[in-house]
């Protein structure tokens, strides 16, 4: 053996240990000679710096199991042991928890671009529940009118959804509901919309109205899948509007020449002329065959040009022609 001394460093299981937790403190007891052979061989050969593979020693399939650190030379000085690596190893100094730092990491995990992209969606969100709260909230509306008959509720509700870009959408709400409704209630309908458009505090405009109108006639196709009456329903309100002088009998023609899901779409497939012929039919019916006729020379329409394409017709409009 000669004169030199040997010193023994930790081995087997408590070598790899240190590898996680770092050295231990210089008070620490050295512990037993693991009888492991090969992890006898495999910590000598850390500590005096061999790397061939040969002298690795028997394969354990564990170690690929675990993270692979080199052992710190716990006799090579300062510069042999990398303090700045001493968080990231979880070593437990002054009794701190190590839990504490897989919390650090977990909040490490939170970066700037996340919380801005997450912020973003959640300004996204409530958009789109306000539009779905305002339809909600105007059929509440018009569902409480017909059962209280209290307009004065209306006008605040409309208020409430302090939305004016919402109004001609919740007008063609409105007419659309009042499809499946009774009759009365229908007139009930008519008569609500020529006063909010009416009143003094401007609680409707005309040109909501109108919009309004044009988005019922932009669903009026396939609103007749469901209420076969509708363009009769529609021509009831619309009636009652020009009468009221709330709009004119040209205004609500050309909304009908144009009208559909696409242009002149309510043209093409005879329910332009079947809705005016009603309009035409309701005012006689409840002014007289002279207040129509005023109307019609004031509005200036040419009846023709709302005959439907051959070899469709309009039997209500053919008794105005």
């Amino acid at each position: 053996m000669g004169d030199d001394s040997i010193t023994l460093g930790p081995q087997g299981g408590l070598a790899r240990g240190m590898s996680v937790r770092g050295p231990p403190s210089m008070s620490a007891a050295l512990p037993e000679i693991s009888p492991n052979p090969g992890d006898s061989r495999r910590m000598t050969a850390g500590l005096n710096g061999f790397s061939s593979l040969s002298e690795r020693g028997t394969y354990n399939p564990r170690e690929d199991l675990m993270p692979r650190f080199v052992l710190p030379d716990r006799f090579g000085g300062p510069a042999a042991y990398d303090q700045s690596s001493a968080p990231e190893r979880n070593i437990n100094f002054g009794g701190r928890d190590p839990r504490s730092s897989d919390r650090s990491f977990e909040r490490s995990l939170t970066t700037p671009s996340t919380r801005t992209q997450g912020a973003a969606l959640t300004q996204n969100v409530p958009s789109e529940k306000s539009e779905e709260r305002l339809r909600d909230m105007s059929l509440g509306a018009i569902k409480e009118f017909y059962s209280a008959r209290d307009e004065k509720e209306v006008v605040l509700c409309i208020k409430d959804l302090n939305s004016p870009s919402f109004h001609p959408t919740m007008i063609s709400l409105w007419v659309t509901d009042s499809f499946e409704r009774k009759d009365g209630e229908r007139d009930l309908f008519a008569k609500l919309l020529v006063n909010l458009t009416k009143s003094q505090d401007g609680t409707l405009s005309q040109s909501q109205l109108i919009k309004g109108f044009e988005n019922v006639l932009s669903t009026l196709e396939d609103a007749v899948n469901d209420a076969p009456r509708a363009p009769e329903f529609l021509a009831r309100i619309f009636a009652k509007g020009i009468l009221e002088n709330v709009v004119s009998l040209n205004q609500i023609g050309q909304l009908i020449r144009e009208g559909g899901e696409e242009p002149g779409r309510l043209l093409e497939v005879g329910l332009a002329g079947n809705v005016l012929g009603n309009i035409l039919e309701i005012i006689k019916s409840e002014k007289g065959e002279s207040v129509l006729n005023e109307i019609r020379t004031s509005s200036n329409l040419r009846l023709e040009n709302f005959r439907p394409p051959d070899p469709l017709k309009s039997r209500t409009l053919e008794k105005f022609l």
